[in-house]
């Protein structure tokens, strides 16, 4: 892999990875079409680029996440108590509500073989853009939500964490079955998005843990690591603005032309697919 191929693939993932439209998707498609040259032997790659954007969340919603940890530590005798109405803990239960939704994800480590052979098959890839378009779509048409911080409840997050398990898939969103999930049990719009950007950390982080065993196990490409260092510092970049770009996009806009824009590049994928 060249320095210009890590740096091109890094940008893609992490921008669309935080636009809701499927980092891994793209990179199998543009791997494919534009020789990218990725292959099963990259995956210290993919392991610098999904903790390359979990940082980049990590500091773009650091504000959350210190009042996360400022709260957890009043609940437990170890800060101050909050001065809020009823003395409760909301972005304490926000911690709680996060660790259950990702609970789900230990469901899929079981098929982590197979869902990693579907990243080559572009008719698979393209079918699951299909899908995540029309995601996008019911969300752009679903009547705004009214609950917010502190009103989420373990069966609300169970659920949201099952639709992330899901779209390990590629092609598939987990910001976007995230959101569709959290509007869909009457949250609103923007603490949907809010909540699932924060979900999105500890399974970036867990994937990319389980990739960097795999990669000790075949062995590090050394030589790469240049290339892997330079992809990933362009990952953190475009994951840090792509988090502001997301949430103006879709307060300015909704989610109606990436809708579209998904729709359209499966229906390319399957295209280029049968004609290739």
């Amino acid at each position: 892999m060249s320095v210009g191929n890590a740096i091109t693939a890094g940008i893609i993932y992490a921008l669309t990875e935080v636009l809701a439209l499927s980092g891994s998707g793209h990179l199998s498609v543009l791997n494919a079409f534009f020789d990218l040259r990725l292959t099963s032997m990259n995956l210290l790659f993919k392991a610098a680029v999904e903790l390359a954007v979990m940082i980049a969340l990590i500091v773009a919603r650091r504000k959350e996440i210190g009042e996360m940890i400022r709260d957890t530590a009043g609940l437990t005798g170890f800060g101050p108590r909050p001065t809020g109405k009823g003395g409760r803990f909301p972005a304490a239960r926000q911690l709680f509500m996060l660790v259950m939704a990702t609970l789900p994800l230990l469901i899929m480590l079981p098929f982590r073989k197979a869902y990693f052979g579907l990243w080559g098959n572009t008719t698979f890839v393209g079918v699951m853009f299909l899908l995540n378009g029309a995601v996008l779509y019911i969300c752009e048409r679903m009547i705004p939500g009214k609950k917010g911080l502190g009103r989420m409840t373990i069966p609300d997050a169970l659920i949201v964490g099952i639709c992330q398990a899901v779209a390990v898939i590629p092609g598939l969103s987990r910001l976007a079955l995230t959101i569709g999930a959290l509007q869909a049990e009457n949250f609103q719009k923007d603490y949907a998005i809010r909540f699932g950007l924060l979900m999105a950390i500890p399974a970036l982080f867990g994937s990319s843990i389980l990739t960097l065993a795999d990669a000790a196990g075949l062995g590090i490409e050394s030589y790469y690591l240049t290339a892997y260092l330079f992809g990933a510092l362009a990952a953190f970049v475009t994951g840090f603005f792509s988090v502001f770009l997301f949430r103006r996009i879709v307060r300015k806009r909704g989610y109606g032309g990436l809708a579209y824009y998904s729709l359209v590049i499966g229906v390319l994928s399957i295209i280029l697919t049968l004609i290739f």
